[in-house]
């Protein structure tokens, strides 16, 4: 099982997820580097929760053969920002995962709404569609949550914490940063217990939150 081994079935559900699911995190940061006052995801047209705008070949490529892919990052620039440089450059990373958690949690309310209403809608082709999607919504949107909210570079957990220490540890953090990809690469595939190191966070995480509301991943 790899990182992302739970897409076992439902490929075109997994897929639409998955291309929302990474057009609502780039939007995120957008919107909120716009809220702060830049416009350059503004003006290069990323402003905006259309997937064509976010999606990058390469990383949907990878989506439709390995699973795990990525969208196209959102630029901004700090010295833009009204407030205090670092404290937005963590809001702007932050706000990508806090928007999968609120779609993650969106879909998880869809779900045990379908799953209330009885047999006789649950058995119908809508019914049926968007207990799929909801589900795949779901997990998808808690994978990316909880993934990009690891704190090596280069993703947004790293840029959070980075940006939250000290200035006394900014010569160590920049250090860490050179190095930090590979640790990523480790994470993403050193294999335990039948998963990778990564694969076995992100699926403990969707278990246990899908758990929480008495769902099964």
């Amino acid at each position: 099982m790899g990182l992302f081994s739970f897409f076992g079935t439902g490929f075109i559900f997994r897929l639409l997820a998955f291309v929302i699911g990474l057009a609502v995190h780039e939007y995120g940061h957008a919107r909120m580097a716009l809220f702060l006052g830049d416009d350059t995801a503004k003006k290069e047209g990323r402003v905006t929760l259309n997937p064509l705008a976010h999606l990058d070949l390469l990383g949907l490529l990878m989506i439709l053969i390995v699973n795990f892919g990525w969208a196209k990052p959102v630029t901004f620039n700090p010295n833009k920002i009204r407030i205090n440089r670092q404290v937005g450059i963590v809001l702007i990373s932050l706000a990508g995962p806090l928007m999968n958690a609120i779609l993650a949690l969106l879909a998880i309310l869809a779900l045990l709404a379908i799953s209330s209403s009885g047999s006789a809608f649950w058995l119908t082709g809508i019914g049926m569609f968007m207990a799929n999607l909801s589900f795949w919504l779901a997990v998808v949107n808690i994978a990316l949550f909880i993934f990009n909210l690891i704190p090596v570079p280069p993703l947004d957990g790293w840029k959070i914490l980075r940006y939250s220490l000290p200035p006394r540890w900014l010569s160590r953090a920049n250090q860490f940063e050179r190095v930090g990809p590979f640790f990523l690469v480790l994470i993403l595939i050193l294999p335990i217990g039948g998963t990778t190191l990564g694969g076995m966070v992100i699926n403990s995480a969707i278990s246990g939150i899908m758990s929480l509301f008495g769902l099964v991943a």
